[in-house]
């Protein structure tokens, strides 16, 4: 009668939903932390996560452990601690974390990035614009890089796009060196005459922008002009108006 009333039950269990309609639901797998380490992630640090253990809910029930709220599909906010130790400079190229819930045609995860607004210090901020291997269409803003600033893809013979209408500003943090092919950090910069050509595709950007939106303002102003100052419908009997003396 038990092995019944189990298998009635195994009958009746949800079947769980296939990673394509998680997907599509907006949930991502939790990566291993070989594939992140694979990706240039650092392991999260919990020393500075706040200590569940003396936690408890608003109901006065005790927090779950770290693995069991990862468990339950919950991952820790990311933060990372600073990986390099000078502050990057204009024209350098450095692999940039970013944001892992971005939305198309945002940049997400990593990619490699120039920067094109250096940092004050290393608790600053600077601007970069994300680079690519993906091939750009025809009329779109980017620039194709002389040389490739990566070691790696200059050995693969990668071809480098920078992409000039995405400007990011990304906390120094964000940031991590490029490694030589030994391995080793570097700071590659991207070729003087190179950068000359995406800062004047950068101020086209700036300046397609500013006149698009010059534009909309002086189209909202006549359309506000030109508007009649009567009102649509016929006042009711209880409408207040002044009348003039």
């Amino acid at each position: 009668m038990s092995n019944d009333n189990s298998e009635a039950k195994k009958d009746m269990e949800v079947p769980f939903p296939t990673e394509a309609e998680l997907l599509a639901a907006g949930y991502a797998p939790i990566l291993s932390d070989e594939d992140l380490l694979a990706r240039g992630f650092v392991p999260i640090d919990f020393k500075n996560m706040p200590a569940v253990e003396n936690m408890t809910t608003e109901l006065g029930h005790p927090f779950p452990q770290h693995h069991e709220i990862i468990k339950a599909g919950y991952i820790p906010i990311s933060r990372r601690e600073r990986r390099i130790q000078s502050r990057p400079r204009v024209g350098q190229m450095y692999w940039v974390d970013f944001p892992h819930d971005a939305y198309v045609p945002e940049f997400v995860n990593e990619h490699p990035g120039i920067v094109i607004r250096a940092a004050n210090s290393l608790h600053d901020t600077c601007i970069i614009l994300p680079v690519t291997s993906a091939q750009q269409k025809a009329g779109t803003h980017f620039h194709q890089l002389s040389k490739n600033p990566n070691p790696k893809g200059h050995a693969e013979g990668r071809t480098a796009y920078v992409v000039c209408d995405h400007l990011y500003t990304v906390h120094v943090n964000r940031l991590r060196a490029v490694l030589s092919l030994k391995g080793f950090p570097v700071f590659p910069k991207v070729e003087p005459h190179d950068m000359v050509a995406i800062f004047g595709i950068v101020e086209k950007v700036l300046a397609l922008a500013s006149a698009s939106s010059h534009t909309a303002a002086i189209a909202a102003a006549a359309a506000a002009t030109a508007a009649p100052t009567t009102p649509a419908k016929p006042l009711g009997p209880n409408t207040l108006t002044l009348k003039k003396k």
